[in-house]
């Protein structure tokens, strides 16, 4: 059964239409609190491989560097990060004018403002096919599950894409129930288009509109939906154009030469990509309720076992999708992708249980929120590895100049403000990392990593304290105070001048 929404608003009389608004509104602003909790946390938890070259274009977008050359703080300069334009970052800018808060912070609420803009179409896309009490169910699990709390506050792009892509759809859904409302229709086209701008991997979702939400499948549906890829293609255009002319670092191409080998069903032969697929599908992203919930509230239609071809289309696009981009489903954020359907699942599963036994919903719904805030407890803790980086950015920030490039992890020459070189800690890191800089390929230890840099100008060296058990870094500074002149030498923090044949001066 289908439930227009035309027929609602008619025969709904205002008040109940103001209590659903309010119920609404308390379900997306308990979502959103939860996911702004700890805002000025460093950006070091899940992935900070991917947290800070974000916050780097945007903390240059914010002081000038220009929409069409998003940079970043590490060498070879000009280091343009191309792999998407900074749709995202301009937001958190945005955020930051008008809020004067700090950037860290911005990128936090602005992720959490999009997972509720996500939550909010999932409510909507479901309330036209099954009303108002599966829709709320749904909205509500959205911000329930560890995946979307864990990237609905991180400083990633990820939220924006998924927010922007699932309230873009049904803005289209709810034109197609209004007899085709030309401006839901072009709220949903820039949606959709911010979205794919700001992560193409949601293309599926395009299929997804054409078949199951576009009132007739012919070639103006085809056209509207396809348009919304044009501002996307054309970034890549001049994207292309900027790393071949623009000399500097080689890291745009090399990413985008691994980007494309990463494309296609090989890395399904792996056991380690299925020992992913089960750790990240059934337990840390949805956890194992939430996938047997859903699944089970799918298939039933939440009692009236039909209405659901959407959310099945959606589902089984994006896993073709993520099959073709296997060789990434490591990267925990790529299953994000799944949550609006699973959430459409549980959501039907629960107004099914509510119909069985009053209260039993309110149990279910009960254990996933315990369960998944207890597989997404730590995005609110520093991780260990990382628990100095504020200390040690204060320290680097104090004892170097701004004109000295510093050898550092790019997290703390982030939190430092301070330009450098990216530190890795193993071999095929730290040749990749050479041969950004245009240098043949051999392979490099991470000390060799460091004589590399100053010979390229490097000045300093800056890292963190090592735990007992980081080998690779406690072996890097033993090698470090033995040939490099030590600055400071705290358990939170080493720094040294990279200045050979001096003795070891006195350290801090």
């Amino acid at each position: 059964m289908t439930i227009d929404p035309g027929t609602i608003r008619e025969s709904t009389p205002p008040s109940t239409r103001r209590a659903e608004a309010a119920r609404l509104a308390l379900v997306l602003l308990a979502g959103l609190v939860l996911r702004s909790l700890h805002p000025g946390q460093p950006i070091v938890e899940n992935y900070v491989g991917r947290q800070t070259p974000t916050a780097m274009v945007a903390r240059n977008l914010d002081r000038g560097s220009g929409f069409l050359h998003p940079q970043l703080d590490t060498g070879p300069f000009p280091n343009y990060f191309l792999v998407e334009p900074p749709i995202y970052q301009a937001l958190t800018v945005g955020v930051r004018g008008l809020t004067g808060l700090p950037l860290d912070v911005c990128g936090r609420l602005a992720s959490a403002a999009a997972a509720t803009l996500a939550a909010w179409g999932v409510y909507a896309l479901l309330r036209r096919r099954h009303g108002e009490s599966a829709a709320l169910a749904a909205a509500a699990a959205f911000s329930m599950l560890p995946i979307t709390i864990r990237y609905g506050r991180a400083f990633q792009p990820d939220a924006l894409m998924i927010g922007a892509c699932t309230a873009g759809l049904a803005c289209w859904d709810l034109a197609a129930g209004r007899g085709g409302c030309r401006r839901l229709l072009g709220l949903g086209w820039l949606l959709l288009a911010a979205g794919l701008a700001a992560k193409v991997t949601a293309a599926y979702i395009l299929v997804v509109a054409f078949l199951a939400v576009a009132p007739r499948r012919d070639w103006r549906s085809l056209v509207l939906c396809t348009s919304t890829l044009l501002p996307i293609l054309a970034w890549y255009a001049w994207a292309g154009r900027l790393a071949a002319t623009a000399g500097g670092s080689r890291a745009s191409a090399e990413n985008r030469d691994i980007w494309l080998g990463l494309i296609g069903l090989g890395a399904l032969a792996s056991v380690e990509t299925w020992r992913y697929i089960l750790r990240f599908l059934v337990v840390r992203a949805f956890t194992p309720l939430g996938f047997i919930g859903a699944i089970w509230g799918l298939k039933t239609g939440g009692g009236q076992g039909r209405g659901t071809a959407l959310w099945w289309t959606w589902a089984g696009l994006a896993t073709a999708s993520m099959a073709l981009l296997a060789g990434k489903l490591h990267h925990e954020y790529y299953w994000l992708c799944l949550a609006p359907a699973t959430a459409a699942g549980l959501g039907l599963a629960w107004r099914r249980l509510d119909a069985w036994r009053p209260g039993a919903a309110f149990a279910a719904a009960a254990a996933l929120a315990g369960l998944s805030l207890y597989l997404s407890e730590t995005t609110w803790r520093v991780p260990e590895e990382w628990e100095t980086i504020e200390a040690a950015g204060r320290a680097v920030a104090e004892s170097t100049t701004r004109d000295g490039l510093v050898v550092a992890p790019e997290a703390l020459l982030y939190r430092a403000d301070r330009r450098g070189c990216r530190m890795e800690y193993t071999f095929a890191a730290a040749t990749r990392a050479a041969s950004e800089w245009g240098e043949e390929a051999r392979a490099l230890t991470p000390i060799e990593l460091v004589e590399f840099y100053r010979t390229k100008g490097a000045r300093w060296f800056a890292d963190v304290g090592a735990e007992s058990d980081d080998l690779s870094r406690l072996d890097l500074h033993h090698a470090i105070r033995h040939r490099y002149k030590v600055v400071i030498d705290r358990p939170e923090v080493l720094l040294a001048e990279l200045a050979p044949g001096e003795p070891p001066g006195h350290a801090d």
